[in-house]
């Protein structure tokens, strides 16, 4: 199948125009934080906002395009994070009024968007697709889960910058613009009981949507095997503070490593393979 960005031009300047808009966004997020500008902190919401609606847009067209389905392809899984991420922020930030943490945030969906948008100049239909209700919810979940790994992995390093300025008595930009490390803690913690949900639920629902399909998935896949492990490490994330009494700045650091982990792993599956895990069909 010929690359359908190349035969849909809607669908061609969307595509393009999405991660324009996810750049713009960071840059008034980015103004408004470090600078206070006030026009920045006039549109940067508004712009937040047509952000998201563009790319659902994008998506809502791109998946009613006849022959197309959602695959596993690194195309699919970056642009997704983006939107999740993006979406998860607006929802923070229209219920809590708190945008300090924005800018860091959205530059990180904003790389997602860009890289996704790279990579729809390949063709996207050599990898395998899925349709039906158990391999939905699995994709939407390992979706939301990666992105929660992306948003406790943001706000731990938040968290050990402040720690740093507070213990050094460096009170600049940072600290008066941050949460507090009792809010960003909570943020943390929030952030890794979402990851470890929708990470289960992602495992159970591809368990049971391999077992009423005709796709073999190889469980020994490292790629799989490393799922196991991020999603094991957050299970322990849950428990490890109130058992154990170890303190959220060397759990910052774990969440931190898993982060880097997540996003190593899926850069070798862009370069490695359409597909997230080794499907024989």
């Amino acid at each position: 199948m010929a690359n359908i960005f190349l035969e849909n031009s809607l669908l061609f300047v969307l595509t393009q125009l999405v991660p324009l808009l996810y750049m713009v966004t960071t840059v008034l997020y980015g103004l408004h934080f470090f600078q206070e500008t006030p026009l920045a902190g006039k549109f940067k919401q508004p712009a937040l906002i047509l952000t998201v609606v563009t790319h659902v847009a994008d998506l809502g067209l791109l998946t009613s395009t006849e022959g197309y389905r959602l695959s596993y392809s690194a195309y699919n899984l970056m642009g997704m994070v983006a939107l999740t991420l993006a979406i998860t922020y607006m929802f923070i930030e229209l219920t809590t009024k708190s945008d300090k943490t924005g800018f860091f945030v959205i530059a990180f969906a904003a790389g997602s968007a860009l890289f996704s948008s790279i990579l729809s100049a390949q063709s996207i239909a050599s990898g395998p697709t899925f349709s039906g209700l158990g391999i939905g919810v699995h994709l939407i979940a390992a979706i939301f889960g990666f992105s929660s790994v992306a948003i406790a992995g943001l706000y731990s390093g938040l968290y050990l910058v402040l720690f740093r300025q507070i213990r050094l008595n460096r009170f600049g930009l940072l600290f008066q613009r941050l949460p507090n490390l009792e809010a960003l803690e909570l943020l943390i913690m929030h952030a890794v009981a979402f990851g470890f949900f929708f990470l289960s639920v992602t495992m159970v629902a591809g368990v049971y949507e391999q077992q009423a399909s005709t796709e073999t998935i190889n469980l020994l896949d490292p790629r799989l095997i490393s799922l196991f492990v991020i999603w094991f490490l957050y299970g322990i994330s849950l428990f490890i503070k109130p058992l154990v009494g170890w303190d959220i700045k060397h759990m910052a650091v774990l969440l931190i490593a898993l982060f880097v982990l997540v996003t190593i792993l899926l850069f070798i599956m862009s370069l490695i393979t359409p597909s997230f895990h080794g499907v024989r069909i």
